[in-house]
């Protein structure tokens, strides 16, 4: 059984920990709470990708990973089945062989889908978690955010997630640096990789990035059965915000109800006791324990006290006994 509301959910896992797990529901982008707060990544919705670029001799490969956080992934124009991830894919991994003379793709060599509901594909549906990411550095909001794990793909018998770690830093979109379409499979060459390229060594995947870019991928890896696609996301829609819509209160630096409770109940007592101590100077001349109101009564309580728990001792031990006779 499905379950029936995202808030529901965040309920229980709020009360559980600081991580949502949802396996049925689907990922709603717009409200993802985690640990009492909430983020909304709506304004990031559609696709993204960032690009990467491999020299394994003699050839070159760019990868194309694109996501999109709130919706499966469409394809512009025509595309054949065989050179797309399938429909239901939100995390979609291409790998095309690069042609350096031509400037162009020569080859299709992988289409991974890598999370989405693709259970009718060879996959499963569409798993997600979020875990809330403390900042960097204590005291400091930079660095904050939370981190989402997608999962449903499934390719040569492996399975295949993304964890997108989303990171607060204001005044940042989360848009900048994106890969425009037409320049995804420009090779951008360094001299040490030109020197590699010269005597056939190659060089090891990397992005293709552009100065201040907010997607950063952060590796492809193979880790046990399972294929992981790791990407960090830089915006100000990942900055901490109460579920409530309003900005979170910091409780390291506030007091509790009952804190103040026990602040007003001295507060209290101890203006009783001057008051009173004052009255009874001024009224009666008092001194010592007759400043005090009700001094007798505050005399006596070591007293009563002490007769109050020979009282319950007495009561306890009388009931202990049975009048010398045993149980039967």
């Amino acid at each position: 059984m499905r379950p029936p509301t995202l808030s529901l959910l965040a309920a229980t896992a709020t009360a559980a920990g600081v991580t949502l797990a949802v396996t049925d529901a689907a990922l709603n982008c717009k409200s993802i709470a985690v640990d009492s707060h909430t983020y909304d990544f709506s304004a990031l919705k559609g696709p993204h990708t960032v690009v990467t670029t491999e020299f394994a001799a003699p050839s070159y490969y760019n990868r194309t990973y694109t996501i999109d956080l709130c919706a499966p992934l469409q394809r512009k124009g025509e595309v054949e089945a065989r050179y797309r991830c399938p429909e239901g894919t939100q995390v979609c991994g291409i790998k095309h062989r690069w042609d350096a003379e031509k400037k162009k793709s020569e080859a299709v060599e992988e289409v991974i889908p890598i999370a989405g509901e693709l259970e009718g594909h060879g996959g499963g549906k569409l798993g997600w978690e979020a875990t809330r990411l403390k900042a960097e550095k204590e005291g400091e909001g930079e660095g904050e955010g939370v981190k989402i794990t997608l999962k449903g793909g499934m390719y040569e018998r492996r399975e295949q997630r993304a964890v997108v770690e989303m990171r607060c830093k204001k005044g940042v979109t989360g848009l900048e640096g994106e890969w425009e379409g037409e320049d995804e499979y420009v090779k951008a060459k360094e001299e040490g990789e030109k020197k590699k390229e010269d005597e056939g060594l190659g060089f090891p995947e990397k992005q293709l990035k552009k100065e201040g870019a907010a997607l950063v991928w952060e590796g492809y890896k193979r880790e046990g059965n399972v294929d992981t696609l790791y990407l960090t996301w830089t915006t100000e829609h990942a900055c901490f915000q109460a579920a409530d819509g309003k900005p979170p209160v910091d409780e390291s630096h506030s007091w509790g109800f009952f804190t103040w409770l026990v602040i007003l109940l001295f507060l209290a007592i101890a203006s009783y006791l001057i008051f009173g101590s004052w009255l009874n100077y001024n009224r009666y001349g008092a001194r010592g324990w007759d400043l005090l109101p009700h001094g007798d009564t505050l005399r006596d309580i070591p007293y009563l006290l002490k007769d109050w728990t020979r009282k319950i001792l007495n009561t306890v031990q009388s009931s202990g006994s049975r009048g010398g006779y045993s149980a039967v």
